[in-house]
């Protein structure tokens, strides 16, 4: 047995039943809800009646546990009724579906994969309800795995993704200690990839076009999927005789460890995009688990190698599916997006360091809503950094189709409409999370929160427009003891682009400790006390690698959007897919000029918050055309080399946060002032 115990996150979330949002944040919960989250089993098969997560004939693989990494939390941050008793059949199903062994789920798919998403499910619906049922069912299926995984290893999306499973083993020995747990982690770790030993010498440098020859790529996947198309086709037949499915032979360990040793596997998995994601915290949790100690070392080495070479400006890296460098045509996929901010804030409360917190902030704030229509209706497969146009038309993807840019229902792959739902529910566990001494605020966004504070119940509010205006408000609602006061440390993230701030608590402006990235205020808090905290919000020009710079202001990225026609492909609006096909002019560059003439306005986040008729946020300011820019494979083209252009030339426009666009230009050429 292992003799080191789980480790203690440097910051604790608070509960999913303990944040409360508010403000903007609440109205695009509700706009989630209104979407396709709330809309989505009674228009998609994969996830109605018939999953084979709900005991059905249907898909019984991903998509219902993917589904539910997002229902839940969303039903029970919003506490709505009505989306809480659409995921209770789905969770009784599970429950109820437990074998005396201790193995659940579909009965006719043994994959281990499926049922690591569908624990982390149970885990949030348990910190929810604190249903008495999960504690021992989790304590069934790792028992069983602990006798099973010797003879029936992890292979394939499991082996590449074995770690993720330590997430709920590290929630149920914090509240049971069962030592087993410790050599079920072995066990995954020798079974799953070393990605603690891959991060540090990570050998991608180029795009996977290099590694994986692509014609035999595409070969090998369509004859995968005829496979899956037949053995679906047969499924259905059986069920149309009134057959009753039956599950596959399992392969023997020989078989899946001579699979797993492929070389073309391991470049697979090893380039792809959401398995990355994934992977980037997988060490740091390991280490957590009696691992290798230099697993959050290996977690920096992984995020600066593939910011190096896959490095994009919304904050995400390529994956269209597989690495495909930097260049702000290439596609970013929203199940990356969306496993890339858990990975963040599983890191976040792991070592507390203020970096995640910003990547958080520069993802969920840009790239995450920048992949759906304001309403959250329709969603893309793969975002564009530069995305002039959004059609069903060939680009230079690794592995995706033409469609994989519409928005829509399911465009390209079925994997992101079910795996969606997760990104902005999880971003409120890490706006209030509990410290050995305090409270940290890593993440700003309005909410309400209650935190149990060395034993003391403590509520607040965070009352704030962020990111589209630079001033939080902090105010202590409740501190449930005799004296209604309590000392503790509040630590509130600043920003690496604040060039200034300014803190006034109770109305007095205070200078405070500053520590790895945080203001910290240490005193005897009382109810009533309140925090201000301001970022003055400046505009900022910043380079990118693959040519050109992108601008922002605080933790916004902006854009140029761009005037488009949107036509509905298929499917009845709101819940169809649609192209945008542009009708007004892109090429434009951006220099100091445009910057030093930019005015900028805020108004109040209205019922859709990254509407892009009525962005929050906007800034006027003049660019230079670039008639030199030129299209290519219907997409912008490369960024062109820095020119010069006289300030005549130069033409007023508007340019909005990266997430209210659908079209845009978010990496412009430079200009250098041409003297007149």
């Amino acid at each position: 047995m292992l003799q080191k115990l789980p480790l203690p996150f440097s910051l604790t979330p608070a509960p999913l039943s303990s944040v409360s949002p508010r403000g903007w944040f609440l109205r695009e919960l509700i706009a989630q809800k209104n979407g396709l989250t709330g809309h989505i089993d009674a228009i998609w098969e994969d996830l109605g009646p018939t999953s084979g997560w709900l005991g059905g004939s249907g898909e019984n693989w991903e998509r219902g546990p993917y589904y539910l990494d997002g229902l839940v939390p969303l039903a029970y941050l919003l506490r709505d009724d009505a989306l809480q008793q659409k995921a209770q059949p789905w969770i009784e199903w599970m429950l109820a579906s437990q074998r005396e062994d201790g193995f659940f789920g579909p009965a006719d798919n043994l994959d281990w994969w499926p049922r690591m998403v569908a624990l982390k499910v149970l885990t949030q619906y348990a910190e929810a309800t604190d249903d008495p049922c999960v504690i021992p069912f989790l304590d069934r299926y790792f028992r069983f795995q602990l006798q099973t995984l010797p003879a029936q290893p992890l292979s394939m999306w499991a082996a590449a993704r074995g770690q993720e499973q330590l997430l709920p083993m590290l929630w149920l020995y914090r509240r049971t200690g069962e030592p087993y747990l410790l050599d079920l982690a072995q066990i995954i770790r020798k079974q799953s990839y070393d990605w603690g030993s891959f991060f540090p010498h990570f050998p991608y440098e180029k795009t996977t076009h290099a590694y994986l020859n692509r014609p035999l790529f595409m070969a090998a996947k369509r004859m995968t999927l005829m496979q899956d198309w037949t053995a679906k086709r047969v499924k259905k037949a059986r069920v149309k005789r009134g057959k009753p499915s039956t599950p596959p032979k399992p392969k023997t360990a020989e078989e899946i460890e001579r699979s797993n040793a492929s070389p073309f596997l391991r470049a697979f998995h090893q380039t792809h995009g959401v398995n990355l994601a994934m992977a980037l915290k997988m060490p740091a949790l390991d280490a957590l688990f009696g691992g290798d100690a230099d697993g959050f070392a290996a977690v920096q080495a992984g995020f600066d190698a593939i910011e190096r070479y896959h490095g994009l400006a919304n904050g995400l890296f390529s994956g269209d599916e597989h690495l495909n460098g930097r260049s702000p045509t290439v596609g970013a996929e929203l199940c990356l997006a969306a496993e890339l901010l858990f990975s963040l804030e599983t890191l976040l409360a792991a070592t507390g360091d203020n970096r995640y917190a910003e990547r958080i902030e520069e993802i969920a704030y840009n790239a995450w809503p920048a992949t759906f229509t304001p309403d959250l209706c329709a969603h893309q497969y793969v975002q564009q950094v530069n995305q002039i146009e959004v059609s069903r038309k060939k680009r230079g993807w690794y592995d995706a189709y033409e469609e994989a840019n519409l928005f829509g229902l399911a465009p390209n792959f079925g994997c992101c409409a079910a795996n969606m739902h997760q990104g902005w529910p999880k971003l409120a566990g890490v706006l209030a999370m509990a410290t050995p001494d305090g409270v940290a605020l890593p993440v700003y966004a309005p909410c309400t929160a209650t935190l149990d504070v060395r034993g003391t119940t403590v509520r607040f509010t965070e009352e704030t427009n962020y990111p589209f205006a630079g001033e939080i408000v902090i105010r202590i609602d409740e501190i449930e003891n005799e004296s209604r006061a309590l000392d503790f440390a509040l630590r509130l993230r600043l920003p690496s682009w604040a060039e200034t701030y300014s803190l006034f608590y109770n109305g007095t402006q205070t200078e405070i400790e500053k520590q790895n990235g945080y203001l910290i205020l240490r005193k005897q808090f009382s109810a009533g006390d309140q925090i201000r905290l301001s970022f003055p919000l400046k505009l900022r020009l910043v380079p990118e690698a693959a040519g050109g710079a992108s601008v922002h202001v605080g933790a916004l990225l902006l854009a140029l959007p761009i005037a488009a026609q949107r036509r509905v492909v298929r499917g009845t609006p709101p819940f169809a897919d649609y192209e945008y096909m542009p009708r007004g002019e892109w090429r434009f560059g951006i220099g100091n000029y445009s910057l030093a003439n930019a005015v900028i306005t805020h108004i109040e986040p209205g019922e859709l918050p990254f509407d892009t008729d009525h962005p929050p946020l906007t800034v006027r300011l003049p660019l230079a055309p670039a008639p030199q820019w030129k299209q290519q494979q219907n997409s912008a083209g490369p960024v062109p080399e820095p020119f010069s252009a006289a300030k005549r030339a130069f033409i007023p426009q508007m340019l909005i946060p990266y997430g209210c666009t659908q079209l845009r230009i978010a990496q412009f050429p430079i200009v250098n002032n041409q003297e007149e």
